[in-house]
């Protein structure tokens, strides 16, 4: 059963379909009705339709200006304009905003009875076909040249030459311009215990289709260029004006993980590394996005992670270590204390049985200090405020294997609990920032949920996350909150007009402060002031 939801500022119009309509029949679920484009808008997120059947003529936001947001904001929504005859014009043009189709008005029960079936086969055949199973083995069979394969996880993993990252880019016939670049890491997840495990070969086959869905969202129809990384994890390398990178990332990123979660019923997690100027710095933005992909322990399966969420300050290339060093900094930066106490007493043990020199064991106890230090500065924060200013004086006191390993436990659980009380205030000061320029703007109507990101320097997804446990509220209901309590206090303490009142709280237009005002608060603006002062003694 497919989800759908009506937009029509005529109410015969609306209760005519609802009520005269077969839905279940015709194969969908009627969740919602809306008299304009922007109470459809918010509605979509949480009613996540399959189809929007939208007029093109209503107050606040008309059907072409909610075509685009939809089409900007859920790629695999269908939208379909409903239109008169003078409106036909209008319709044509809506086919460049990606419309699924166009009913004209008045609408004939029989014909709108043939198009909902016709919809219910065309989704359902797309269903099919994304989740084919076969089709995407024979796909995989098919899939890009290995040599391609070996260029492009050289030019993210090792240091290559612009003339030679050129050359290869014209022989493999990939196209990424400038002039800046950044890459990202997307890894499916594994399914959760309600939902049973997977045998290794139907593991393979989605995360091939995982790659197919990346491919198509991001490079066949953005221009970015993806490929797999080993045999678990997909890279897009995207390319433009730095601009532009650091918004179509968190689109693109979005998007995959939509389509994923539809057709294969996973989460994805997705790392985002910096933008660079340059291809031959890739490396760094793909190290970058490795990193923040360690963090999804922190936030939670399925997340959009971007390395300046994560980390705060300028980051360095990271350098290589053994096995054990990379796994014990990845729990050291996710906060995981017990895993890196787990990994430390493997490692002691493997050097108790290989019987290790002395020195080489006080070698590799500098080694793991200076990766703490090194781990810390790329954070932005001071390393001697957890490990003192001479932290390598400590080590020759150390007289024991029991010793090396009781001092590194704690030194471990020392840094993650600095790290992670920076990061608690570093978030808290931002979200501070955030609320204060809420406040000190909320009377413009252009205020946005992405310029507060811009402020604040965080992108959509993370602030989003991070103010909705702030506040228990979304950056909307927030604002709407907020502009509706000062709308209230210039009610009862001035004369002011409604229309007045409505252009100081950030509303442009009135009538729509007004819906909003009574939707919120039960009563309409004049109504509330004069119930106000009629409780006020004389």
């Amino acid at each position: 059963m497919y989800k759908m939801i009506i937009v029509d500022d005529e109410d015969e119009v609306r209760e005519g379909v609802k009520q005269l309509t077969n839905w279940e029949r015709c194969g969908f679920e009627l969740v919602g009705d809306f008299s304009n484009g922007r109470d459809a808008l918010e509605a979509v997120e949480r009613l996540r339709p399959d189809v929007v059947i939208t007029d093109i003529n209503m107050p606040y936001m008309d059907g072409m200006e909610l075509a685009a947001h939809l089409n900007a904001m859920y790629r695999e929504l269908k939208v379909v304009i409903l239109t008169g005859y003078e409106d036909f014009d209008y319709a044509k043009q809506a086919i460049k905003l990606k419309v699924k189709d166009y009913l004209l008005k008045p609408i004939n029960l029989q014909e709108f009875t043939e198009f909902l079936l016709k919809m219910k086969r065309e989704l359902s055949e797309e269903q099919a076909r994304m989740e084919d199973m076969a089709v995407l083995q024979q796909r995989l069979n098919e899939s890009f040249p290995l040599l391609r394969e070996r260029f492009l996880h050289k030019l993210v993993t090792i240091p290559m030459t612009e003339n030679d990252i050129h050359q290869k880019l014209l022989d493999f016939r990939q196209v990424l311009d400038g002039p800046d670049y950044l890459a990202m890491l997307m890894d499916l997840e594994e399914p959760d215990e309600q939902s049973g495990s997977s045998s290794y070969g139907d593991s393979e086959l989605l995360r091939f289709a995982m790659h197919n869905i990346a491919q198509e969202v991001i490079q066949e129809e953005h221009g970015g260029i993806v490929f797999q990384a080993g045999h678990d994890k997909s890279v897009a390398l995207l390319g433009g004006t730095a601009e532009e990178i650091a918004i179509q990332a968190q689109k693109l990123a979005s998007h995959v993980g939509e389509a994923v979660r539809k057709y294969l019923k996973r989460d994805v997690s997705i790392g985002i590394g910096s933008i660079y100027p340059t291809r031959t710095k890739l490396r760094l933005s793909y190290q970058e996005a490795s990193s923040a992909l360690d963090y999804r322990f922190l936030l939670g399966a399925g997340s959009i992670i971007s390395i300046h969420d994560v980390e705060f300050g300028k980051r360095t290339s990271t350098p290589s270590y053994y096995e054990f060093e990379k796994k014990l900094m990845a729990a050291v930066k996710t906060a995981k204390a017990a895993q890196a106490s787990d990994i430390l007493g493997d490692w002691f043990s493997e050097l108790k049985q290989s019987g290790a020199a002395p020195g080489s064991c006080y070698s590799y106890l500098h080694r793991i200090l200076a990766a703490f230090i090194n781990m810390i500065a790329q954070t932005g924060f001071d390393d001697s405020k957890v490990l003192g200013d001479d932290p390598f004086s400590n080590i020759p006191t150390l007289k024991s294997i029991e010793q090396m390993k009781g001092w590194l436990d704690e030194t471990c659980r020392g840094v993650i609990a600095f790290l992670s009380e920076q990061r608690t205030h570093v978030n808290h000061t931002q979200l501070e920032d955030a609320l204060l320029y809420i406040n000190d703007n909320y009377s413009s109507p252009e205020l946005s949920l992405q310029q507060v990101c811009q402020h604040v320097f965080l992108s959509l997804s993370y602030f989003s996350s991070l103010f909705k446990q702030h506040t228990g509220d979304t950056f909307v209901e927030y604002l709407t909150r907020l502009r509706l309590e000062k709308a209230k206090q210039l009610l009862v303490a001035t004369q002011l007009k409604a229309y007045d009142v409505a252009e100081r709280v950030g509303y442009a237009d009135p009538q729509y402060f007004s819906v909003i005002f009574k939707r919120h608060i039960g009563m309409t603006p004049k109504d509330y002031r004069a119930r106000m002062r009629e409780k006020v003694p004389s």
